[in-house]
């Protein structure tokens, strides 16, 4: 398995050295960076559904709402696009079985990056497509008062996704009259885009506990925070895509981002596995610096 995902690895990368090349030798690397339309997003309210199952302490499935915030900076031009950024997902979860309702909260910080490049033989005037890789980390932390001396857990998610994004131009070139009715209206011209993005986990990490939250040192009353964690890399899976709509504005170079985000990995192991599967909509403000 580790040589499949190794040989993946190598044939994502390879293609990035050849398409990443850009044809327009007026510029320099150095000028087209500098030139490259940089955007800060800032999205405060996402709101989303999601489940999880942590097999080192119950088989049901915990379900519920979450509510996120997400900051990140994207340099984007139709060769190359770059970006790194921040999201504080804070979820409840519940669930009730057998007369018995229990609940969960869950808190998830994370961090990424990713580049992505032109795939020429894929791009048009409408349509460019890029590939690429992106670099998350996602961490939980869940609260269950529940599971007593287990009450608290964490766990870190580390993946190396292999990506690839189209992204279609959907703007108004020409200004149009319309009618509905007996009232008639115009239609201004406007930039549009909209974009979706699938990435595939080629490296799947995970750092938690073992069967049970609480290692030997807990009941040792020497308590300690990782006691019996174990890093696992190369074991699990994990998938994530979105679905963004962008409206750029008429009068500035903002925008405003319409996205469906969707989640979902598990991590490896035989008793102790966990499942997260998160969907969520977002409302995100693009503030153009440059």
């Amino acid at each position: 398995m580790k040589n499949v995902t190794i040989t993946l690895i190598c044939v994502l990368f390879v293609p990035l050295i050849g398409f990443s090349q850009n044809k327009d030798s007026a510029l320099s690397k150095k000028e087209l960076r500098k030139n490259r339309p940089t955007y800060r997003g800032i999205s405060l309210l996402g709101l989303g559904v999601g489940s999880f199952r942590d097999f080192a302490t119950s088989p049901l499935i915990y379900s519920g709402l979450s509510l996120s915030s997400s900051r990140f900076q994207i340099a984007i031009d139709k060769h190359r696009e770059t970006e790194w950024g921040s999201s504080l997902t804070i979820g409840l979860f519940g669930n009730s079985f057998n007369d018995h309702t229990s609940s969960s909260i869950v808190i998830s910080p994370a961090i990424y990056y990713s580049e992505l490049y032109e795939l020429r033989q894929l791009s048009g005037d409408k349509l460019n497509v890029k590939v690429g890789g992106l670099l998350s980390i996602t961490s939980n932390i869940r609260i269950n008062e529940g599971l007593l001396n287990n009450a608290t857990g964490f766990e870190l998610i580390p993946t190396l996704f292999g990506s690839i994004k189209g992204t279609l131009d959907v703007s108004r070139k020409t200004e149009r009259t319309k009618k509905f009715l007996f009232f008639k209206y115009k239609l201004d011209k406007r930039k549009k885009s909209l974009a979706l993005r699938l990435n595939t986990g080629l490296v799947n990490s995970s750092y938690r506990n073992g069967y049970v939250y609480s290692g030997q040192s807990f009941l040792l009353n020497d308590p300690q925070l990782f006691d019996d964690y174990q890093f696992k890399v190369f074991s699990g899976f994990r998938m994530s895509s979105s679905l963004d709509y962008t409206l750029y504005s008429r009068k500035t170079t903002n925008a405003v981002q319409i996205s469906y985000v969707w989640d979902a990995y598990k991590t490896g192991g035989n008793l102790d596995k966990f499942e997260m599967a998160q969907h969520a909509l977002r409302f995100t403000l693009l503030f153009n610096t440059k």
